[in-house]
Formats: C-alpha cells, sequence, structure tokens
C-alpha cells in the first residue's frame, strides 16, 4: 500500500497536479484523502517525526528543536512506542502508516512542518 501512495503522490507531483494543505488535517486532502492525516498523530510520534525531520535537516532553526525539547519533557511522550517509530520516519494515525523515508524534495519538508504544527499544538 505504501509503495501505490508513494507512486501517485510522485506521478501527482510530476504533473503539477498535487497542492499539499497547511490546515490540521495536512496532506489527508491530497489524492482524495489518500494519505495519512498528520492531525490524528499522537504526541510520541509528532515528536519522534519531529526529531526524525531535524537530523535528515528538513527542517531546521531553534524553533523546531525547541518545540521537541519541551515536548519529549511531558510526561510519557519519550516513552511511547509512536515514539520509536516517528523517530524512524514512520507516521502514525490509527490503522494508517506512511514512512516519510518515502517522500522527496517538496512533499516531504511539508509534511515535516505539518509535523511541527501538530507537535506544537501538544505544548
Amino acid at each position: 500500500m505504501k509503495n501505490v501512495l508513494t507512486a501517485l503522490l510522485c506521478g501527482a507531483m510530476m504533473t503539477g497536479t498535487a497542492t499539499a494543505q497547511t490546515g490540521a488535517g495536512g496532506l489527508g486532502g491530497l489524492l482524495g484523502g489518500a494519505l495519512p492525516n498528520v492531525a490524528s498523530a499522537s504526541a510520541g510520534n509528532a515528536a519522534g517525526l519531529l526529531g526524525y525531520c531535524i537530523k535528515n535537516n528538513v527542517l531546521g532553526g531553534n524553533g523546531a528543536a525547541s518545540v521537541l525539547g519541551k515536548l519529549t519533557g511531558k510526561q510519557g511522550v519519550a516513552a511511547s512506542p509512536g515514539f520509536e517509530a516517528g523517530k524512524q520516519g514512520e507516521l502514525q494515525t490509527g490503522d494508517t502508516a506512511l514512512s516519510l523515508d518515502s517522500l522527496k524534495g517538496r512533499v516531504k519538508t511539508q509534511v515535516c512542518s505539518m509535523v511541527l504544527k501538530r507537535a506544537q499544538s501538544f505544548l
């Protein structure tokens, strides 16, 4: 399923027809809702993903690092299973998961920006 979603997303990006939404739902509206909704990520998963985005130089600056530090300082966040999955680049939303490793360029940057917003919402 992940490979199909990645192929669809890449094809849409190449034709210039895909645009990411910047609201709370994020990329959930892309391709008829085929991608997981960042707004459904848990605090632990959002924190882990934020760490992934910083580590992989998708997000930079002190703002993202500050949010990560504050969020991982909250009780139970860093110990959650979602945190470990997020550190590996896996966005978990209920029954659906998406590896950020499968995303490239602008789409990956947009997902990481939405993860930052999601992480901020837990503070």
